[in-house]
């Protein structure tokens, strides 16, 4: 493997990456996939079509998980943000969902989790980024309406809730934001948080959801922060302590993700390159670079160049392939039918044309 065109590094290397893309048109799609050859695809608001609604999102969608299938053989996850309320990315007609705090009961977040799942598993996705599973400390945490409760047993009920509602439409959730961005109160997509969480706070509060959800849980994100009480010197996305707190200390068996590595907490204080080598190196499965075509080369150069020189060893790359696969082994033991998603996508239209 001497240069990153080689099939075989090029092949390596994609599969550590979910990316996301600038426009709208189909071609910018094909190019980024014929290049970077990536786990996944990543769709923010910016993402929906001018015209046509859900029916051209979901034709984008499946050219892409389409022409994944033919360039690399291998199913493509197709993922989102989409909690509710401040972090929801599609506008009408998919259903405006309300914010985790303003959910009255555990039922309630059941119903409306489901509805948005339907949605979302008719258009084409398969792997939405949540729920958040951090729990508030104080009226003044940076996380606000996104989380459901300041307490943690309450949180990991929800959750669990939500996430039986995503795997019944045939969708996979990503808990976030480990190991807990409670105590937070600087917004890391601007700045680096310092969390001033005891080792005991976090035992005791942020990790609880974590620990209980354990074995129902695809896949987990961690926080741009930095934890003093674990890692003093590197924020988690950087942190093997972290990662080797999920993974080794807690058993998760599932697939580790960062945050967009495009966030300032990163980009002011590191190098995307070497943030996304340091990222995987340090027990990620999949670095998320979210927007800019230049900052996804920037990270795929950079994780070449670790991949020839064996920064990143073969033994880390299979772990992060194995934990990768586990996602899409999962989403074909619980894709729902095709007719039953083309229901969903008939309802789906017919609240466009109500409006």
């Amino acid at each position: 493997m001497k240069a990153l065109e080689s099939g075989d590094l090029a092949e390596a290397v994609g599969r550590l990456l979910l990316v996301g893309f600038e426009g709208r048109e189909a071609a910018e799609v094909e190019d980024l996939l014929a290049a970077v050859r990536p786990a996944g695809l990543i769709f923010f608001a910016r993402n929906y079509p001018e015209d046509g609604g859900p029916a051209a999102l979901r034709g984008l969608i499946d050219q892409a998980r389409s022409l994944a299938e033919t360039l690399f053989g291998r199913p493509l996850l197709v993922a989102i943000d989409h909690e509710g309320g401040p972090v929801q990315r599609l506008p009408a007609p998919y259903t405006r969902l309300p914010a985790a705090r303003s959910c009255r009961n555990l039922s309630e977040a059941g119903l409306l989790a489901e509805t948005g799942a339907r949605e979302l598993a008719a258009t084409g996705f398969n792997f939405n980024l949540a729920p958040v599973l951090d729990v508030p400390d104080g009226p003044e945490a940076f996380i606000g309406e996104r989380a459901f409760s300041d307490d943690p047993g309450q949180v990991a009920a929800w959750a669990r809730v939500v996430l039986a509602a995503y795997g019944r439409a045939g969708l996979l959730g990503a808990a976030k934001h480990f190991p807990g961005l409670g105590s937070a109160r600087l917004d890391p997509h601007q700045e680096l948080p310092v969390i001033p969480a005891s080792a005991e706070r976090l035992s005791r509060a942020d990790l609880r959801p974590y620990r209980e959800l354990l074995p129902e849980l695809p896949a987990v994100m961690t926080s741009h922060a930095l934890y003093p009480a674990l890692d003093p010197g590197r924020p988690a996305t950087l942190s093997p302590v972290v990662a080797g707190l999920l993974k080794r200390e807690m058993g998760f068996e599932g697939a580790l993700l960062t945050d967009d590595l495009e966030m300032g907490a990163l980009t002011r204080n590191y190098d995307l390159g070497e943030a996304a080598v340091g990222a995987i190196a340090a027990g990620h499965d999949l670095a998320l670079v979210c927007r800019r075509r230049a900052n996804i080369e920037k990270a795929r150069q950079a994780l070449a160049e670790a991949v020839r020189t064996g920064l990143l060893t073969e033994n880390r790359l299979a772990d992060a392939r194995r934990r990768t696969e586990t996602l899409t082994a999962r989403l074909a033991a619980i894709a729902a039918p095709g007719e039953t998603r083309a229901g969903w996508f008939k309802t789906l239209i017919s609240q466009g044309r109500t409006e």
